[in-house]
């Protein structure tokens, strides 16, 4: 069977570990209104981010590199021990100001009733297989050839009922086969590619490094998930708490405005975007320059948000759809 959970399981394991964050409580003492803190560094004014380590905090870190952050006043401080659902605690603690995660976990959280504001897109696929920077992997000599062949086999996801086990699913089922079919294994992104070395999976569902790593090490791609799914897939997004967004409208401005000059950059000088993966992501040099980058935009793309919905509802993650309009800050 596809599902190793019971319907909508994943979103209340984390509704449940985000309330157990939550009590604790986070130390204000030394805030300003609703948690942000004035800098001793030129009057700036401190941010705290929470983002995953990897790609998405190296993104932050071109931007605080080139200085985007700091000419719309803002001392942005990277927390990168959490991302993704796993920054949400500290964020509705008050230990975060803003976490980036993926657009599936964000849609997770507001379905349990939490009170969150998506502010700014993140990473998005494209409608090419050949500028994915997800991919399913499998060993060379596997039999497996398309997403259309993958029922009947396990293939790894790093969070199950999430945005993986989601593309890969519509993957399939464009491909032909039916996703039913698919046994979903939970796996680390860095677990991934040993364990079917090992021959404890069958195909990998590997974001980029691991996919670079991957087809560099003889794996073979049999999908593209994100181009394969929807077209210009909106996979990151980056998300407030309510009150944080409507009690600090300049500050969230702010944070667009310096995320849309990174943008600029990266499409500017993708290069020199490599140089920062290999420096603070500590990505080989020889994987970040094969590497496929992912893309970045300047508005959150509400359609993606809704196939998301759409499907979540189809497969069972969640009972009721999310209000998209009421989430997205215009």
């Amino acid at each position: 069977m596809t599902r190793t959970r019971s319907a909508a399981g994943a979103a209340a394991a984390l509704l449940a570990s985000i309330a157990l964050a939550a009590c604790g409580g986070g130390d204000d003492e030394s805030s300003g209104e609703n948690g942000s803190e004035s800098s001793s560094d030129g009057g700036l004014t401190t941010v705290r981010v929470g983002e995953t380590n990897g790609i998405p905090s190296a993104f932050l870190e071109f931007a605080l590199a080139q200085g985007f952050f700091e000419d719309q006043g803002i001392d942005l401080q990277l927390d990168t021990s959490a991302g993704g659902a796993a920054a949400i605690p500290g964020m509705l603690s008050g230990d975060l100001d803003i976490t980036g995660g993926n657009s599936v976990s964000a849609l997770l959280a507001a379905y349990q009733g939490l009170p969150i504001t998506l502010i700014a897109p993140g990473t998005f696929g494209t409608d090419d297989p050949d500028s994915d920077f997800s991919a399913v992997l499998v060993p060379a000599d596997s039999d497996i050839e398309s997403a259309a062949d993958l029922p009947g086999h396990s293939v790894s996801v790093n969070t199950l009922q999430n945005v993986g086990d989601i593309t890969i699913s519509e993957a399939t089922r464009n491909a032909g086969g039916d996703p039913d079919g698919i046994e979903y294994t939970e796996l680390g992104f860095p677990d991934m590619l040993p364990a079917l070395d090992s021959g404890n999976i069958d195909a990998a569902w590997v974001i980029e490094p691991f996919a670079t790593i991957g087809i560099q090490n003889g794996d073979r791609v049999v999908a593209y998930p994100y181009a394969e799914s929807y077209p210009n897939l909106q996979i990151g997004v980056f998300q407030t708490t309510t009150e944080y967004a409507e009690s600090n409208p300049e500050i969230i401005e702010a944070f667009r405005a310096a995320l849309d000059a990174t943008v600029e950059a990266v499409q500017a000088d993708p290069d020199a975007f490599r140089d920062e993966l290999a420096a603070s992501a500590g990505i080989d040099p020889e994987v970040a320059a094969e590497m496929v980058l992912p893309v970045y935009g300047h508005e959150i793309d509400t359609e993606s948000l809704e196939f998301y919905n759409e499907r979540m509802l189809d497969e069972g993650f969640i009972d009721e759809a999310v209000d998209i309009d009421a989430l997205v800050l215009p």
